[in-house]
């Protein structure tokens, strides 16, 4: 059967809509733009600016067009004089409202470069004055109490965007307005400083704001969008993998933003909008060798001599590596070790990665679907944010939300059952072997978990390591509408886990440690006789290591990660590297050559490929 259809006019243009949408809906898909401030594509609309009005032929007044839903035969016109006076009377109205001073707004600029869609709008309908003067003796607020972004209430057109955005995308529920009339403003909780109340600053409020009362504090007044290059990536942040556009000038990384369309929609937590452009540690750009003592800088063929003839002296060489990399970097230290070195001793720095193998892979989609959630021994609001949000999202649609654990953990408040995991682990004197611990859910608790998965539509299963035989063999056992994400710790743990690479110890008393841009965070360097680093940073392990290679950072890789999803998400450059600063892989094909083995591209691309 072919899809119901509405036949409508706009603008005497005959126009074939979908039953629910709206007319502004209707006349962007055959780029007809009817301008709102208060409405955006990924928001419900509200029909609170009046700038949307249209007309609709046997309708008296004039109507919004981002809330009226499209009929059979619906002739609609967007910008006859009635609705241009009546526009321009809104955009005065607006500007009366607080003291919006162009000239130090960082998003404000001429027609064709402003990034301020009230100011667009105010070139595009001709306002040349101020007929209303706003009360330049109030003085409104500026918070700037958020590490990230700044609220300059004087700019603020109470579009409530940002309200929404934190309640219907990152179902946070911290902003809201107070007072009423001309007194109305954005305030956070029970009217506290942003920066010392609910905000999780995933900046998805920034992200929608139609003017300069949200300003990022990074990018201000460093160029308008027209003068970036904007890219579509992804986050390497996690292993959820969320798609971003990022803004690049110069070489230079300068802001982020969540792209609409990726699986995430737009959303982001603050460390992949904001963390991944704060300042870092001084750049390694050329090797370093200890000498006396101190490193001093060589080239990069006596660097490498010096540590192949090193690793042929030591009687094992051990490999760490971050699992920040993409599968290529991996699957190439992977190959160097077990042809070059012919060594298995090469591991993760950190990471975990639960077992795939059990029931249908979930997607994001699956979560904002879902009517049933469970999460078992995990907690994603502190390892996997955005899954944690988008389980906070499906909660406010009417999902039930299961939460087994054997420790609080941040979903516990919006949970509807609690189940407890116990802790059976076997007593270990390896420091290593304690960190590692077995958890049971017994079988009232599985009886419980498994009705409810039963009952729903679509049920989705989240969970984390550790988890008994008993626990994982009933998981399995669940009805195949049940959908499965595992909680990986580690951006690529997943692609590494496939390479045969996980956290462990290792042996040897030489170590290569490919770092790339990870920072220690206070973890103590391996000791050992030798020890390579090669990293992008500066940090205490390169300060004590003997020979310190360049490494590139996540903005200049190109490759491959495996997300949550099971799903291979390719990895652009944004960034052109530093000269002399060449990829990891290429790194280790130069080191094979000198150990006396011809270390192939091939060989790294079919490992990788089985990723």
């Amino acid at each position: 059967m072919s899809e119901a259809v509405v036949k409508i006019t706009i603008d005497g243009r005959p126009v074939t809509a979908r039953p629910g949408q709206t007319v502004m809906q209707a006349a962007a898909a055959i780029g007809i733009n009817i301008p709102g401030l208060c409405n955006h594509p990924h928001l419900k609309p509200e029909g609170a600016c009046r700038l949307c009005l249209v007309e609709i032929e046997k309708q008296r007044n004039l109507q919004p067009a981002c809330t009226f839903p499209v009929a059979e035969g619906l002739v609609v016109r967007t910008e006859t004089p009635r609705i241009v006076e009546s526009r321009r009377f809104a955009l005065q109205m607006l500007f009366s409202e607080r003291s919006h001073y162009c000239m130090v707004c960082p998003v404000s600029g001429d027609s064709q470069s402003s990034d301020c869609e009230l100011q667009r709008l105010a070139y595009r309908y001709g306002l040349t004055h101020w007929p209303y003067a706003p009360d330049y003796e109030k003085a409104w607020e500026i918070d700037a109490s958020r590490k990230y972004f700044v609220m300059h209430h004087s700019r603020c057109i109470l579009c409530r965007r940002c309200v929404r955005a934190c309640n219907q995308i990152a179902a946070n529920h911290t902003l809201g307005v107070k007072q009423r009339g001309a007194r109305t403003m954005i305030c956070a909780d029970d009217d506290v400083p942003f920066g010392q109340s609910t905000c999780i600053s995933c900046g998805t409020c920034l992200q929608v704001c139609p003017t300069g009362a949200l300003v990022d504090r990074r990018s201000a007044f460093l160029g308008h969008e027209r003068d970036f290059t904007r890219t579509r990536a992804v986050c390497m942040g996690c292993a959820v993998g969320c798609g971003i556009q990022a803004f690049t000038r110069d070489n230079q990384l300068v802001r982020v933003e969540g792209d609409w369309a990726s699986a995430n929609e737009g959303l982001l937590c603050a460390a992949g909008r904001f963390e991944v452009v704060e300042p870092r540690p001084p750049r390694i750009l050329k090797p370093l060798v200890r000498q006396d003592w101190r490193l001093v800088e060589t080239s990069w063929d006596k660097a490498l001599s010096h540590i192949a003839a090193r690793f042929r002296g030591a009687q094992a060489v051990a490999g760490l590596a971050t699992p920040r990399l993409v599968t290529e970097s991996l699957a190439a230290l992977a190959c160097f070790f077990e042809e070059a070195l012919t060594s298995h001793e090469v591991a993760l720095l950190y990471g975990d990665a639960p077992p795939s193998e059990l029931g249908r892979p979930a997607a994001l989609a699956d979560l904002r679907a879902a009517d049933c959630i469970a999460v078992i021994g995990g907690d994603p609001l502190k390892d996997q944010k955005v899954v944690g949000y988008l389980v906070r999202r499906a909660r406010d649609a009417g999902a039930k939300v299961i939460v087994v654990d054997d420790a609080e953990t941040g979903l516990d408040k919006c949970a509807d059952v609690h189940l407890e995991l116990e802790d059976i682990s076997y007593p270990s004197e390896s420091p290593f072997e304690r960190l590692r611990h077995t958890y049971h859910l017994r079988a009232g608790g599985l009886a419980t978990l498994k009705s409810a998965l039963t009952a729903a539509q679509h049920p989705v299963v989240l969970y984390g390591s550790g988890l008994s035989t008993t626990v994982c063999a009933s998981l399995r056992a669940m009805p195949p509408k049940v959908r499965f994400m595992p909680l990986v710790v580690g951006t690529n743990t997943l692609g590494a886990r496939r390479l045969g690479l996980q956290t462990r110890p290792v042996m040897g008393d030489a170590v290569y440690v490919l770092m790339g841009d990870d920072l220690p965070n206070g973890t103590p360097p391996p000791h050992r006789q030798f020890t390579v680093i090669q990293a992008a940073y500066r940090s205490s392990w390169t300060e004590s290591a003997d020979v310190v290679l360049p490494a590139q950072t996540w903005a200049e890789r190109r490759g491959h990660i495996l997300n949550v999803e099971g799903r291979s998400v390719a990895v652009t450059p944004l960034l052109e590297a530093p000269p002399g600063v060449p990829a990891d892989w290429e790194t280790l094909l130069q080191l094979s050559m000198r150990m006396g083995y011809e270390l192939s591209m091939d060989a790294i691309s079919g490992m990788s490929q089985v990723v």
